[in-house]
């Protein structure tokens, strides 16, 4: 997903951010300031998500997905478009069982206080008393993405965080934009960017969204960033499988090819299996035709992405959409809905769409389960990943 604003980062300002940032970390027992080589970023075995927790005597727990409606199990699997500027209007969506919502905007730092509130309202109106609270998203990958930063301040953009920091200090700073943005209620950044692209490339900013054209840097760093994320409680959204670095076109406006197959293994599905390993523990799936994988199809509606996703690369968490309001979507011949349905179908976890399709999607969504053609043990499972990612506990009884 790529609508922006743009901005400009001098890395003489990066470097300002910079110290605070770090200071930041140390005071959470992160990486020392003095720090001046590249360290390794922190490598965690994956965990294990695709069930959620079974909850302790007296915590507070929801009934497990086996046990929800059609209708509530099919809102989980959607995340829900939205504004900044109109948090109050998706409360139907949240009392539905969205899963998430992502906003889009950039509001004033005078709204800080009511973006708060409206946050934890909009959460409060979850199920269960706002138990299976949805996801809380926005894209701050730093440069011309960053939503927040009149709230926030600026981010330097993930192509300068690599050419001016160590993974040491991009943790740092991350951790510190992350507490950030919990501080707001945000639960979650869709980023880091992990396609590799090279500085010339001129599709949709990834010479400066991608932090790098070489696979372990980009791997190294998106790996640090999650990490920093990660430590401050928010949850990391690797994107955008199987890559876009090397796409033909911007896929939010019109459709896309990348290289084939074979020279992805090779170069731009590098970071994706590496921050895998390291545990990250959501990937959003992008809208490329990909030669020898996708058979013609975006690559985010193609069962043999999610394959390659699960089977090769071993991932176990949860696997979203980029937005199917996009044209490469639209160009393909697919509504939301109809796109819903199939990318579930393929084996994606959650779809991305536009505030105003959430209950066409959810009723189509409703259609595919009881017809079979999503079988229910499949959208439990995959309801069962995304309670697992947000920490939620199921009832035993």
């Amino acid at each position: 997903m790529r609508r922006r604003v743009a901005r400009r980062w001098p890395l003489a300002q990066a470097a300002l951010l910079l110290g605070s940032a770090v200071l930041a970390g140390c005071a959470g027992g992160g990486p020392s300031a003095t720090s001046t080589t590249t360290s390794a970023p922190p490598t965690t075995a994956a965990p294990s998500t695709t069930t959620a927790t079974t909850a302790p005597p007296g915590r507070p727990c929801t009934a497990p997905p086996a046990r929800w409606s059609d209708a509530r199990l099919a809102a989980q699997l959607v995340m829900v478009l939205g504004s900044f500027t109109s948090i109050s209007s998706l409360a139907p969506e949240s009392a539905a069982g969205a899963g998430g919502f992502v906003f889009l905007g950039q509001p004033a730092d005078s709204q800080r206080t009511a973006l708060r509130a409206g946050l934890a309202q909009l959460g409060a109106a979850a199920p269960d008393g706002g138990q299976v609270a949805p996801w809380m998203s926005t894209d701050t990958e730093g440069g011309t993405v960053a939503r927040l930063t009149d709230v926030l301040g600026p981010l330097p953009s993930p192509r300068q965080m690599a050419a001016a920091w160590t993974t040491a200090q991009i943790e740092a700073a991350m951790r510190a934009r992350g507490e950030a943005l919990r501080g707001l209620g945000i639960t979650m950044d869709l980023a880091p960017v992990l396609d590799t692209a090279n500085p010339t490339d001129p599709v949709a900013d990834e010479s400066q969204r991608s932090f790098s054209t070489t696979p372990g840097v980009a791997a190294a760093d998106g790996i640090a960033y999650a990490a920093g994320l990660r430590s401050a409680g928010v949850v990391a959204v690797g994107k955008h499988f199987p890559g876009l670095g090397h796409a033909s076109a911007n896929t939010d406006t019109g459709p896309a090819t990348d290289p084939p197959l074979a020279t992805l293994r090779s170069v731009d599905l590098v970071p994706f299996e590496r921050a895998v390993d390291a545990g990250l523990p959501v990937v959003m799936v992008g809208h490329p035709v990909v030669p020898g994988l996708s058979g013609g199809l975006p690559a985010s509606l193609s069962p043999a992405t999610y394959s390659l996703l699960r089977g090769t690369l071993h991932f176990t968490g949860v696997a979203m959409t980029d937005s199917l309001a996009a044209g490469a979507v639209a160009d393909a011949g697919y509504t939301e809905p109809q796109a819903a349905v199939t990318a579930l179908e393929a084996g994606a976890d959650m779809a991305m769409v536009d505030a105003a399709a959430f209950q066409p999607v959810v009723s189509a969504l409703e259609q595919a389960i009881s017809a079979g053609t999503l079988p229910a043990a499949r959208a439990e499972a995959s309801a069962g990943r995304i309670l697992a990612a947000k920490g939620i506990a199921v009832c035993t009884t």
